[in-house]
């Protein structure tokens, strides 16, 4: 597979997630769901293509909208945060909720690619896996399926030269 070509530009990336998370903030909002963006002080502007990384933002965004628990009059609804932090020598963006979680056996497969792959079976996260492969990254992916203590974490890492400058 060839890789994904890429429009660099050095990117304030707070600034682009706060952007990207806006445009669904009115969609949380009719679910009473909770969403905010948390971004570390003093991060560096990173060279990365911002319209991929915008558009993997809002992908996870989205997907979270689709399990998060919906509020009504009597239970608020659930919660979405997009972490942005600094790494060890990488920028790291996170997209947290509070839903159902994934089933361990199906976290296991989300990244597998096969014949007959459909809707619901983790294409969108083999697309933002690649994204973030041709930026240099990598994904990952935590799910709790706890009563107690449910949710999804997905991690997308994107590296920095050296001495922290952007790639």
């Amino acid at each position: 597979m060839d890789a994904i070509p890429l429009n660099r530009t050095l990117t304030d990336l707070p600034g682009l997630l706060g952007g990207t998370v806006e445009t669904l903030r009115q969609q949380a909002a009719a679910l009473d769901v909770s969403l905010s963006v948390e971004a570390a002080p003093g991060l560096p502007r990173v060279r990365v293509d911002a319209e991929k990384i915008a558009w993997a933002v809002a992908t996870l965004v989205g997907n979270a909208l689709r399990y998060v628990r919906c509020g009504t009059r009597r239970l608020p609804g659930g919660s979405i945060r997009v972490i942005l932090r600094a790494e060890a020598g990488a920028v790291v963006i996170a997209v947290e909720d509070d839903g159902p979680g994934i089933p361990p056996e199906k976290v296991a497969r989300l990244f597998l690619r096969g014949a007959g792959v459909t809707h619901g079976t983790g294409l969108a996260l083999m697309l933002i896996q690649d994204v973030l492969v041709a930026h240099g990254g990598s994904v990952d992916v935590e799910s709790h399926t706890d009563a107690f203590a449910s949710g999804t974490t997905v991690s997308m890492r994107i590296p920095l030269g050296e001495a922290g400058q952007p790639l």
